[in-house]
């Protein structure tokens, strides 16, 4: 008893030095949004989820390599439906002369680089389809030009563009979020508008959450770059899952102030409310907490963002709200209008009624969920998630897929040097059925009946043959390369018998043409400078310091096991050579993600449960109790993820990692109110029908205030954002939330009254007292 009066004066003086201190609080919040205002701008957003992938797995590596020592030229691919062959031709050759495009992909049958039968794979059904390369990197000014002028020929005809050069992520996903949160503000005047008891409390309210809202994406500049998802939703679920603190002290403050002033009321307000919002906190936090264990890196990017963004609107309710109530105090007074929540008695009625049917019933369905839900038919590739609302990059995608099948680029890397061994890969590539294509500069082709590839070695007779150049000439070119080269025995010997490799000459000819040691005519000094730029892009993407670069077509799906089995082989095949070997594409990073997915899964829901469980122990001091409440919330948890296999769709695997964490650890919350409403109503109410039948009463207006606004918000991103990883997010994090407010409000209570018996003997403080009263008989 001691200790609590202890404890209930800290309380009183922490709460009468914040309400004393409020004009120094409302001015370091002021200060606080100034610094958030200017750093906004400079917080980093990381578009690519690879990016978050272990430094240990495969795909990460070989992509810091590729990084580090290739270049990536842009590419496009572009289908035009309703176009005739001929004009398809027409307009090929059209896109291949825009400046900034170094290639055109299409069946030219007067071509032979192409046979007849590949007529089928760029031209069928009244579509044709280009493959476009550019001169440079996609981010540069010339390949943004160029694409804006592939855009300006492609007018008129009906396309369908699929490319990242001009894919602008950050400003689509921008704009939609924009209307998405004045969507959600609408919501949420609507909620409280019905919920509220002054109408002045809104205005306190939007104030509070936008100060909060400002201060995390602020100090997000603190961690220097976050994800495209934390920077999008970050907001919204910080609103949704900390709208409970506010609403919890204003209506402590009310309860206060229909017999007290308002500095008292508040006072005594703020000492009740600081350790209540900080218990109910815990829970929330728990749940990002236990996203930050995840192996994949974008679980510590959001749960770390999320605990800061519940921390700050902690703090923002504990030290700014307070000093806003007493500035607003005469207003607060002169908006009070009536109750619009009604009581739901009947409701409590029914669930009790039914508490005998219904148990059977939800066990029942927890189970077969339960069953479903590990069944549940996960995806790891970010172009395949299904979404109400498609963009240009994905129903362009969609279209191509759909006329000319799926094929996706993958590249094998390797240590650089030696072409016999990549010669040899590749064959055995090429020879696969599963893929289309495979390139790298040992399969190179320079004459046109594919006799040499670019890195043979030639002796000087077919080097003239090949490159059209008098054989004299080149005579003299060989042996200017000897004595370049230090290699005297070529003319010891028979210089005939001295071999180059076509890449090593290119690049010797075009450096003595260059500094002066070679004349040659215009016109072969031009074609020189057309061999020599091309085998630098050629080496440019396929030829590193250190390392080169297979690049190769795979068939079929992006994912999956047969997918999976198939990336495999190809690693087998090139560690047959190499020791070291990365294989690297959309198909190997979905492999390592599947890797990563399944620790992950085990870990969130593992810790997620142990926290909540041990956070609720604590504070019902009842061992029964956190296994009734988690019980709830655990089953919400597996009907809302046994959808997908029910409906035959499928799930992002992140969206059930983060949407379980969150799940769990935010609408457990919803079962804590009535709970701690239950336990507190048990002493004076001996009927526990009507216990409950109170409890669900009282618990309503916050229940479905809260629940009501993060449902809303993740319906509302789920529909109305064009990113598929974002609307993903939205959907399940939406259905979720409505499945744990309708468990909550309906089993919960029916375990609570059955489970009564449970609870009075897992109490803890009871279990001591029985102990202490044996000691002192004994």
């Amino acid at each position: 008893m001691e200790e609590r009066k202890t404890s209930d004066n800290f309380m009183l003086k922490l709460s009468a030095f914040i309400v004393n201190k409020r004009k120094a609080f409302i001015a370091l919040f002021a200060l606080a949004c100034i610094y958030s205002v200017i750093s906004i701008p400079k917080v980093g957003v990381i578009n690519d989820l690879t990016e978050y992938l272990p430094e240990s797995t495969e795909t990460r590596q070989g992509l810091d390599i590729m990084e580090r020592e290739f270049t990536t030229f842009g590419s496009a691919k572009i289908l035009v439906s309703n176009i005739t062959y001929e004009k398809a031709l027409g307009l090929g050759r059209e896109l291949e002369e825009i400046k900034g495009i170094s290639a055109v992909s299409f069946y030219d049958e007067d071509d032979d680089l192409y046979d007849s039968d590949d007529r089928g794979d760029y031209y069928r059904d009244a579509s044709a389809l280009y493959t476009l390369t550019f001169d440079e990197e996609e981010d540069t000014q010339l390949s943004q030009s160029a694409m804006v002028q592939v855009r300006q020929v492609l007018e008129g005809y009906s396309s369908y563009v699929y490319t990242t050069v001009d894919k602008d992520d950050a400003a689509s996903l921008k704009a939609d979020m924009q209307v998405i949160v004045v969507i959600v503000i609408f919501i949420i005047l609507v909620v409280l508008l019905f919920t509220s008891k002054t109408y002045m409390e809104i205005v306190i309210f939007l104030a509070v959450f936008g100060v909060a809202a400002l201060l995390n994406m602020g100090t997000n500049y603190w961690f220097g770059e976050i994800s495209f998802v934390t920077n999008a939703v970050g907001a919204v679920l910080q609103l949704a899952l900390a709208i409970d603190y506010a609403i919890i002290l204003f209506h402590r403050f009310m309860e206060e102030h229909e017999t007290k002033e308002t500095i008292e009321a508040l006072t005594i307000a703020l000492s009740k409310a600081i350790p209540e919002i900080s218990s109910s906190s815990l829970t929330t936090v728990s749940g990002m907490i236990a996203l930050m264990f995840m192996q994949f890196g974008i679980g510590m990017d959001l749960g770390s963002v999320l605990t800061k963004a519940i921390i700050i609107s902690l703090l923002t309710v504990f030290l700014l709200m307070p000093a806003l109530i007493v500035m607003f105090s005469g207003a607060i007074d002169r908006t009070v209008h009536q109750n619009f929540v009604p009581t739901i008695n009947f409701w409590g009625k029914l669930v009790v009624k039914l508490r005998y049917v219904g148990m059977p019933v939800f066990l029942a369905i927890v189970a077969a969920a339960g069953i479903y839900a590990g069944k549940c038919p996960y995806i790891y590739d970010i172009n395949s998630i299904e979404s109400s609302k498609k963009n240009e990059f994905m129903a362009s995608k969609e279209r191509i897929e759909e006329t000319f099948g799926v094929t996706n680029t993958m590249a094998i890397v390797i240590p650089k040097g030696d072409y016999e061994k990549e010669g040899k890969i590749l064959k055995r590539l090429e020879a696969m059925e599963e893929v289309d294509t495979a390139l790298g500069l040992a399969n190179v082709e320079v004459s046109e009946d594919g006799k040499y590839i670019l890195v043979d070695r030639l002796s000087p007779r077919e080097f003239s043959e090949v490159a059209g150049v008098d054989l004299g000439l080149v005579r003299i070119l060989y042996q200017f390369y000897a004595i370049k080269q230090e290699q005297y025995s070529a003319f010891m010997k028979n210089l005939e018998d001295y071999r180059v490799s076509i890449i090593d000459m290119i690049d010797f000819i075009y450096a003595q043409k260059e500094n002066g040691g070679l004349e040659f005519d215009e016109d072969m000094s031009e074609e020189i400078d057309d061999l020599y730029h091309a085998v630098c892009d050629a080496r440019e993407q396929l030829e590193g310091e250190e390392y080169d670069r297979l690049v190769f077509q795979l068939k079929g799906a992006v994912e999956g096991e047969e997918t999976f089995a198939t990336i495999d082989r190809i690693r087998n095949i090139a560690l047959d050579y190499y020791d070291e070997v990365y294989v690297v594409g959309d198909a190997t990073s979905n492999y390592d993600l599947s890797s990563s997915f399944e620790r992950d899964n085990v870990i969130i829901s593992v810790l997620t449960a142990l926290f909540v469980g041990l956070i609720l122990l604590f504070t019902f001091q009842s061992a029964g109790l956190p296994f009734l409440l988690v019980l709830t919330i655990q089953g919400s948890i597996w009907i809302n993820f046994s959808m997908p296999y029910l409906t035959d769709s499928t799930m992002y695997f992140l969206s059930y990692l983060v949407v379980s964490s969150i799940q769990m650890g935010a609408t457990i919350d919803y079962a804590i109110v009535i709970t701690s409403r239950y336990l507190d109503l048990r002493s004076s109410m001996p009927d526990r029908k009507e216990t409950v039948v109170e409890a669900l009463n009282q618990s309503f207006p916050t229940i479905i205030t809260s629940g009501t606004i993060l449902t809303s918000a993740g319906f509302v991103i789920g529909y109305l954002t064009n990113n598929a990883v974002i609307a993903s997010l939205g959907k399940v994090l939406g259905r979720g939330t409505l499945i744990s407010i309708i468990l909550v409000m309906t089993v919960l209570p029916q375990l609570l009254l059955l489970g009564d018996k449970l609870i009075d003997k897992t109490e803890l403080t009871k279990a001591v007292k029985l102990g202490q009263e044996k000691e002192e008989q004994a």
